[in-house]
């Protein structure tokens, strides 16, 4: 599948002399396979399309108050304040809304503990909006425990804008971009990235594509799955090649 949507990334070239293996030394690929779990929209599409499900909720907890009674549109807001049966407390408020033209999601102070530990939180907003075949998904919310971000790992802030196309391919066989800015407890990365997927060729890795990361360095990865379908990623830092990152969770 060739690329259908493309964005060009700008590579920095690197100053002084070190050689590859001393840049390999000190470059650390965190704010890249960080930003690889953060950027894959199937998390965030999957939470703002089946929340229930992916929150998992119960009958009476959390309590929902239907606002929206058209048999084609589901728009209800969530009550925290009780206890799921394996004894989750659930506090806070959630609210989302899916029809025709779209979906979206809302949360304010939204969690699930377990044990004096959060599982699972929701603060902000994620929007899915249809435009013929096309998704732009527009986040600006901090989340955690969801498939690709366990809340171990603190919340997760994303400022994203992200296309998928065609929508009727996801998750199989798209084209998508995303750009903005995820936060976590350690730093701030900015991204800027399009890349196709199509699971026929490869199921483990995007067939082709491109990401640009900053996070003090500027980091550019150059994806292959179509040629080598092996979760492996062409990896620069600052214009300079280094040894490829392996096991990039997609």
């Amino acid at each position: 599948m060739s690329m259908r949507l493309f964005l060009s990334i700008a590579v920095l070239s690197g100053c002084g002399v070190a050689t590859i293996d001393d840049r390999a030394v000190e470059s650390d690929p965190t704010p890249v396979t960080e930003t690889v779990r953060a950027a894959d929209p199937s998390t965030m599409v999957d939470l703002v399309q089946r929340a229930p499900t992916v929150v998992g909720i119960e009958a009476d907890c959390p309590r929902v108050e239907r606002i929206a009674t058209a048999a084609d549109i589901i728009h209800e807001r969530w009550f925290g304040g009780c206890s799921l049966s394996d004894g989750t407390e659930v506090l806070g408020v959630l609210e989302r809304r899916d029809d025709a033209e779209g979906a979206w999601i809302t949360g304010t102070d939204f969690r699930l503990i377990q044990r004096g530990e959060t599982v699972f939180g929701l603060d902000g907003a994620i929007e899915l909006t249809e435009v013929d075949a096309l998704w732009l998904m527009d986040i600006s919310a901090s989340v955690c425990g969801t498939a690709s971000w366990p809340c171990s790992e603190g919340m997760l802030g994303m400022d994203l804008t992200t296309t998928i196309y065609p929508s009727t391919g996801f998750p199989d066989d798209y084209d998508t971009t995303v750009s903005g800015a995820i936060a976590t407890d350690r730093a701030t990365t900015t991204i800027d990235g399009a890349w196709s997927v199509n699971t026929e060729f490869c199921s483990i890795e995007p067939t082709e594509g491109t990401m640009s990361v900053r996070q003090g360095d500027l980091h550019a990865i150059a994806l292959d799955g179509r040629l080598a379908c092996d979760a492996c990623a062409a990896w620069e830092v600052q214009g300079q090649p280094m040894p490829s990152l392996c096991g990039l969770n997609w």
